[in-house]
């Protein structure tokens, strides 16, 4: 398509918009109508609807068209007035904001123009398209800022004075419009971040009250048998006639007590973040992770790879992501599940990994726990969605339960 063409549908005959110009009544009439209209109305599609199709009545266009772009230049909103849609479906593509039309956009004022076909910064018009002459451009803007344009050709007398004023009003209607709306998406998508921001915090929180009650409870108990051994030790030594079988047997306990409150320090080390996930990748990280977690808690456990290869490396925010939503489904198998048997599968489809922990347990009732806020589910969807990705969990009692996820790795 040429830089400057436009696009249209039919609603107004040239005879109907030359009766109308000359009727300054009528046009104020429509003016407050519109006006009118705009204040009771939310959509913005309706909206710039209602002001092309009075930019049109007021100055007794056939053709009117009003084009929002968005911060790179493409067109985000088009709507038109004064072609029937089959003569748009042979015009094809939209305008794209170049020639005559982008002047309108980054001009200073109104372009108002007796023959738009001699103006140098006219690039022409594309196969189907009808021809146009008169033509009045207002760009729809705020202030500085600059949302698209508003313009309207084939007026049977040339454009006046009074056509732009009016036209110029009908723009502040359309940029006030635009403006509202992406300050309350802006404020919406502002407002979910926070939402976001206060969950993630808050399953953080969790975390580290969970590392801390296992510091209390394990950490904390065996360091305290630790305590209890070396003193039954010392005793022993202050006996009188020490005997040294004894002395070995307790120095033996102690040192087992601390073997096992060292194993449970790395373990704790390791969910709050495996080194192997930065050394060696996700596949072996899980790999640990599962076997760790059946050998504590008595279920076989099995990965299977489609697609994904024991070193293939994704992006680390994916790959830790991923581990961390595995991890979760894993860590509820073995707390709570009585699960005999547990599978993580992965596999790559296409630009996307899917991530399946299916086990054999008891399951539950996944809309109830999810309708109730759960902290681990919630979560996990949590993490899926900031790498883009989503969750799905099903399970219901009796008949175990799978966790799919999805993330995007291209």
């Amino acid at each position: 398509m040429q830089p400057s063409a436009v696009l249209f549908s039919d609603r107004m005959s040239e005879n109907d918009a030359a009766g109308l110009g000359g009727r300054g009544d009528a046009r104020d009439e429509v003016m407050l109508r519109v006006a009118l209209d705009l204040a009771g109305e939310h959509d913005l599609d309706q909206i710039l609807e209602r002001v092309v199709v009075g930019a049109a009545e007021v100055t007794g266009a056939r053709y009117a068209a009003l084009g929002i772009y968005d911060h790179a230049g493409q067109i985000e909103r088009f709507v038109h007035h004064g072609l029937d849609e089959g003569t748009v479906e042979r015009i094809g593509a939209l305008p794209q904001g170049r020639g005559l039309l982008g002047e309108v956009i980054v001009g200073n004022g109104p372009i108002r123009l007796a023959d738009l076909t001699t103006d140098p910064r006219s690039g022409g018009f594309p196969e189907h398209h009808p021809p146009m002459h008169r033509f009045l451009g207002v760009p729809v803007r705020r202030g500085e800022r600059r949302f698209g344009n508003l313009y309207l050709t084939e007026k049977p007398a040339c454009f006046d004075a009074q056509d732009e004023r009016r036209v110029v009003v009908l723009a502040a209607f359309a940029a006030a419009a635009v403006e509202s709306v992406r300050l309350a998406t802006a404020e919406e998508r502002a407002r979910a971040d926070r939402d976001l921001l206060s969950r993630v915090i808050g399953a953080q929180e969790a975390e580290r009250a969970r590392v801390s009650r296992d510091l209390h409870d394990e950490i904390g108990q065996a360091l305290t048998s630790v305590l209890l051994g070396q003193r039954l030790v010392l005793d022993a030594l202050d006996a009188h006639g020490p005997d040294l079988g004894e002395v070995r047997d307790r120095a033996d306990e102690v040192r087992q007590l601390a073997a096992d409150a060292l194993v449970e320090v790395r373990r704790l080390a390791f969910e709050l973040r495996p080194i192997v996930l930065d050394d060696v990748g996700l596949v072996a990280a899980v790999r640990r992770l599962a076997s760790d977690l059946a050998e504590r808690h008595g279920f076989d456990a099995r990965i299977i790879l489609d697609g994904l290869g024991e070193d293939t490396r994704l992006d680390t925010e994916v790959e830790t992501v991923v581990y961390r939503v595995v991890q979760e489904a894993l860590t509820n198998v073995a707390r709570h599940a009585s699960a005999n048997r547990a599978q993580v599968a992965f596999t790559v489809s296409g630009e996307v990994l899917l991530a399946d922990v299916v086990d054999d347990g008891t399951g539950f009732d996944a809309t109830a726990e999810l309708l109730q806020g759960s902290l681990g589910l919630t979560g996990m969807a949590e993490r899926a969605g900031l790498v883009d990705g989503r969750v799905e969990i099903t399970s219901e009692p009796g008949h175990g339960t799978t966790v799919h996820l999805e993330v995007p790795i291209a």
